[in-house]
């Protein structure tokens, strides 16, 4: 059994290693942050829209903010941004 847990363990922080590089960088409270900004606007503002049509929103808030600070970052990043500040607006 504790091979088992360990070998899923491994490959759990093997998967997550890179989200958490950058999310510990000094990047990553920036996306954070607009990340967070963007989910709570679009969830304000989209109301009746659909799940997709808020991320596709958020997204591109979350893309414009980056690019008038001068950061880019994988989309990969930006949509684990979103999941994540998602989650944590769901929690409060």
């Amino acid at each position: 059994m504790w091979t088992w847990l360990k070998a899923a363990m491994s490959s759990i922080g093997e998967f997550l290693l890179p989200f958490i590089k950058i999310f510990l960088s000094s990047i990553g409270p920036v996306v954070a942050k607009a990340a967070m900004a963007a989910v709570t606007t679009t969830a304000e503002s989209l109301k009746g829209a659909t799940g997709a049509e808020k991320r596709d929103a958020a997204y591109k808030l979350i893309v414009d903010e980056l690019r008038q600070q001068g950061v880019t970052v994988a989309e990969s990043m930006i949509n684990a941004a979103i999941e994540a500040a998602v989650q944590k607006l769901k929690a409060e």
